[in-house]
């Protein structure tokens, strides 16, 4: 988008993405944060109170998502994470209900919506799983730095989405993917 796509403003809502997505959390009775790193502080504080906005921890040898997703895991160290990405504002309550749902009856280590590719950003991370990562990453033997590989590592349970629900999660990556 050739800009930062949490910071987007909805032209049917006039929220930001951010915020969007923060609300798919309110549809399923959770609470949430956003994982922002030191640069966008300033620019989130516009928009959220800082409680809400989780720094990426500087200590941590690792980037991208991942860094976020281990930040906030530091934070709330006993609290399994579900995570949306701010990019994915066509997600539903009903889908964030039926991951909620498996992983609540399966429990595994983390679970993840799949069709085409895993949607690494569209899961839950267990506190112990999250906790396993963070102990690989300090002994220096995390192979992988990506969303896909923490799943891969943690055995993740896998939900196929049905055929109805792919547009749902489609990524907005560029000018083209609003129209």
């Amino acid at each position: 988008m050739g800009q930062d796509k949490g910071l987007l403003i909805s032209g049917t809502s006039g929220d930001v993405w951010a915020e969007i997505m923060r609300n798919k959390f309110s549809e399923v009775s959770m609470p949430s944060v956003l994982s922002i790193n030191s640069l966008q502080k300033e620019s989130y504080l516009r928009y959220f109170d800082q409680r809400y906005l989780v720094i990426d921890d500087p200590k941590l040898n690792i980037q991208g998502p991942v860094l976020g997703l281990l930040s906030t895991h530091l934070r709330y160290p006993n609290d399994d994470l579900m995570v949306l990405p701010c990019d994915m504002i066509k997600l539903n309550g009903v889908a964030l209900q039926k991951l909620l749902s498996d992983y609540a009856v399966i429990r595994p280590p983390a679970i993840a919506y799949k069709a085409d590719h895993v949607e690494p950003m569209c899961a839950i991370y267990s506190s112990s799983g999250l906790s396993r990562i963070i102990s690989l990453l300090n002994q220096n033997e995390m192979a992988g730095s990506s969303m896909t590989h923490v799943l891969e590592t943690l055995n993740a349970f896998y939900i196929s989405i049905p055929e109805n629900w792919k547009l749902y999660f489609g990524n907005l990556n560029s000018p083209e993917d609003l129209s």
